[in-house]
């Protein structure tokens, strides 16, 4: 898989050994619920890159569950805004860690960039769970229920 985008990943990964991506993939495998995320102990760059990668994957599929959620209760139109601000903000995720992940070119990069990930990821997972409880008249959430 080097060169190419690994199955399971959603950045282009530019070269990456084929055990690597074969982590990917079995990362893709995961259940997050109920997982905890791994420390950074290593014991070598790869395993850490690897951890950092698990945290990000959980950190993921709680976001998604999170969104899923939202859009079931969101009217058609709530729904559409939803997935173009959703399609944005990935974007916007995706180019904001791959400028401000440290350590370019180094062997801890990987792990910086997921780490970014995982911690922005985070904080959307918060907002979207916090639009989920939005309480009646609050009129700064509910934008998805028309």
């Amino acid at each position: 898989c080097p060169g190419r985008v690994c199955e399971g990943q959603k950045l282009a990964v530019r070269r990456r050994s084929p055990a690597a991506c074969a982590a990917a993939i079995s990362l893709a495998a995961l259940p997050a619920f109920g997982q905890t995320r791994p420390e950074l102990d290593g014991p070598t760059q790869l395993d850490m890159n690897r951890q950092a990668a698990v945290r990000y994957r959980i950190a993921d599929r709680e976001l998604n569950q999170a969104y899923r959620q939202l859009v079931a209760q969101a009217s058609a139109d709530g729904r559409e805004r939803l997935r173009l601000a959703q399609r944005a903000w990935i974007a916007f995720r995706d180019l904001d860690c791959a400028a401000r992940a440290g350590s370019r070119g180094g062997s801890f990069h990987p792990a910086a960039l997921s780490l970014c990930l995982e911690q922005v990821t985070d904080e959307r997972t918060r907002v979207l769970k916090a639009e989920l409880t939005c309480a009646d008249g609050d009129m700064g959430c509910g934008g998805h229920v028309d």
